[in-house]
């Protein structure tokens, strides 16, 4: 039941109820001056029985006085509201938080009842009545997924709401452990949200704020409305209760192939169709639905806008009696002191009808149980049923093979993500959409356009290609080549593998495997010793080794726009720790970081001019240089004692005062210190 507010809830009980009609249409507005009248149908159940799992779109039938052009497919949202011109304060009883009033004192809030999208129109005079459905109907396109199957039914029905553009509220109760094994193809979305629906126990619809929900069924289910004799005008029970003990679902409906559960007759027995369930999901479906009942009935009463497909209901009916009619006796007699029955069921048809006021039509139909448990199919009928069983019928899948007049005899998967056509003018094998192996009757060949691969077999005749390129791996499990193995141009990409042999021309590959390999020239892009981890690679750009954690650790190429040739080293990250290369006219060591040339059991000698002009010598004393101690030794002792420790002489300056008489005339001798 959609919710309202209590004084909308309580203005729908008063006799004297009095509505207020809008229609908003596309970016319009109508009032109840332009609107006439008005039809919405909402139904659970298109058969004269119970459905479960249905996913049936809502119907609006309104006419417009209007002169305006409403577009196709305009978007119609019919509101219900309930004049309050007559209330007074002391009328005013309700919370003030739940006072949806505006100030106006017109009448109470909206109530929306449906999103509807107009499907077509007819005018008679100056009145147009467009007839128009919720947007279920745009679900009626095939569903192709984009999911890795098995997937979740949750994942699939999310992905369905998120291409429509569609939002869903709690009802949607999905068991997380029900999953679709492959790719629903063939199927509308709508057929697939319904199925997942049944699987849940449950039916598919939108409300009239236009969200999906779900509508469960439980054996459990409660009344949510209740209904007094003042509520309805006529009420009529059309069969007795009706009540599902067995569920039968058929997951094959061309071999007939059916999950049960439970026990009963086929009177108490739920059929259905859902390709998705399986034994488990079905037992699920029966525990919850055992014992689930309603009475069926037809009923016309005043419209409750707030009631939706699928609500329970009970309702009161008088059927009290005098004490002088009753003629049971008094222990086996069960009547109300009021003399009221009261009864439950549900909706599965209602049909609201507006002009001026409102009224709502309610069924709960059901089939009649069968009067005779022997049914006796006649000669026609068994010849018919026969037929059906054994004949190949045009259009109809056996196993995804189809007979038809335009292909002859298709075979396709059910993801489509392959097929085959044959007939007298066509053969062939398709993936993704696209040819594969076809023959082309023009050339009288056959064409391959993919991957020609063979684990074993024997090749015998000539295997001859004039030109082309071969790429992917040609590989043999076993088996023998004689004679010369010749081409006259192409490419060999992948393995070739052979135990021994003589191969001449060029041999172009992808990949070479093998312990030994002799030859004059090998040509390739890369050269491996290994795939992965510990090994060296040679191609194009040059030589590198590669630690077992397939880091590059050491690399020789060459430098074409800087002219120089040599090694590179790197360390556990990669990063460049130092070169060794030649350019045009030197020849350079460099080390990124600290550098150490050392020679550990030997002399490290150098010859040639040293230059350190550039560099800054650090570490070098007098005793690291062999010889060099001595020497200087070697030279004091030499000198020593050729001068005197305590010589000293005299030098007289005669006076001058340097060219300017201004200065004092200054000189004199003087006596020198000693050394």
């Amino acid at each position: 039941m959609f919710p309202i507010s209590p004084i909308y809830a309580d203005y729908l009980r008063r006799p004297d109820r009095e509505f207020i009609v809008k229609a908003s249409v596309g970016s319009e507005e109508y009032d109840d001056t332009k609107i006439v009248d008005f039809s919405i149908e909402n139904s659970l159940s298109l058969t004269d029985g119970f459905q479960i799992g249905t996913a049936i779109p809502s119907k609006l039938t309104i006419k417009l006085r209007t002169n305006e052009i409403i577009p196709a497919n305009a978007r119609i949202m019919p509101y219900l509201s309930l004049s309050m011109r007559g209330m007074t304060w002391l009328q005013a009883q309700y919370p003030w938080q739940d006072m949806h009033i505006s100030w106006t004192g017109t009448g109470t809030d909206w109530l929306p009842l449906g999103e509807f999208y107009v499907d077509s129109r007819e005018r008679i005079n100056d009145v147009w009545t467009f007839v128009c459905y919720d947007k279920l109907v745009f679900s009626d396109v095939a569903y192709v997924s984009s999911l890795t199957y098995p997937a979740t039914q949750r994942a699939v029905f999310d992905e369905i709401c998120k291409r429509l553009g569609w939002t869903y509220d709690s009802s949607v109760v999905i068991n997380p452990n029900y999953r679709i094994q492959a790719g629903p193809a063939g199927y509308t979305m709508r057929q697939v949200l319904s199925y997942i629906a049944a699987a849940n126990s449950a039916s598919l619809y939108i409300d009239k704020a236009g969200t999906v929900k779900f509508k469960r069924f439980t054996a459990t289910d409660e009344p949510v409305f209740e209904m007094t004799t003042f509520d309805y005008t006529s009420v009529k029970q059309t069969n007795p209760v009706k009540t599902y003990t067995r569920v039968v679902v058929t997951y094959n409906t061309e071999d007939e192939l059916e999950y049960e559960s439970g026990t009963g007759d086929d009177n108490h027995t739920l059929y259905l169709e859902n390709p998705f369930m399986t034994q488990a999901m079905v037992n699920d479906l029966q525990a919850t639905l055992q014992g689930f009942s309603y009475l069926p009935l037809t009923m016309r009463a005043q419209g409750y806008p707030q009631l939706e497909q699928g609500d329970v209901i009970s309702f009161e009916q008088q059927e009290g009696t005098t004490w002088d009619e009753t003629v049971s006796s008094w222990q086996d007699t069960d009547i109300p002191w009021d003399g009221i029955v009261r009864y439950k069921s549900l909706i599965l048809h209602q049909v609201f009808n507006f002009a001026g006021g409102l009224r709502m039509t309610l069924e709960a139909p059901s089939v009649s149980e069968q009067q005779s448990e022997f049914v006796v199919d006649g000669s026609l009928t068994t010849a018919v049923n026969n037929l059906n069983k054994i004949a190949v019928k045009e259009g109809k899948s056996y196993y995804g093979a189809t007979i038809t007049r335009t292909e002859g005899l298709t075979i396709e998967r059910e993801d489509h993500a392959s097929k085959v056509i044959l007939n007298s003018d066509q053969m062939t094998f398709q993936a993704g959409g696209e040819d594969a192996i076809y023959f082309d009757i023009p050339s009288r060949r056959y064409k391959f356009n993919g991957t020609l691969e063979a684990t074993d077999g024997v090749f015998t005749g000539t295997l001859q290609g004039v030109d082309g390129t071969f790429s992917g791996r040609l590989q043999a499990a076993s088996g023998t080549f004689t004679g010369d193995l010749q081409a006259a141009g192409g490419t060999f990409s992948g393995t070739l593998l052979g135990v021994d042999g003589t191969f001449s021309g060029t041999i172009q590959a992808g990949t070479i495997i093998g312990t030994d390999i002799k030859g004059s020239t090998i040509t390739g892009s890369v050269l491996k010793t290994a795939e992965s981890g510990r090994r060296i690679e040679i191609d194009q750009a040059g030589w590198r080794s590669i630690d077992s954690s397939n880091r590059k650790r050491v690399s020789i190429g060459y430098n074409d726009a800087a002219g120089m040739a040599g090694l590179t080293f790197f360390n556990e990250s990669e990063s460049l720790m130092g070169q060794l290369y030649a350019s045009s006219g030197s020849f350079s060591l460099i080390g990124q970081s600290d550098m150490l040339i050392r020679a550990m059991n030997g002399t490290l000698s150098m010859q040639g001019t040293i230059d350190y002009s550039f560099a800054t010598v650090q570490g070098l004393g007098i005793s690291k240089i062999a010889g060099l101690q001595s020497e200087i030794n070697a030279l004091w002792a030499a000198i020593a004692g050729k001068a005197s420790s305590s010589h000293t002489h005299t030098v007289t300056l005669p006076t001058h005062n340097h060219g300017n008489t201004a200065n004092q005339n200054w000189g004199g001798t003087f006596t020198t210190s000693t050394p």
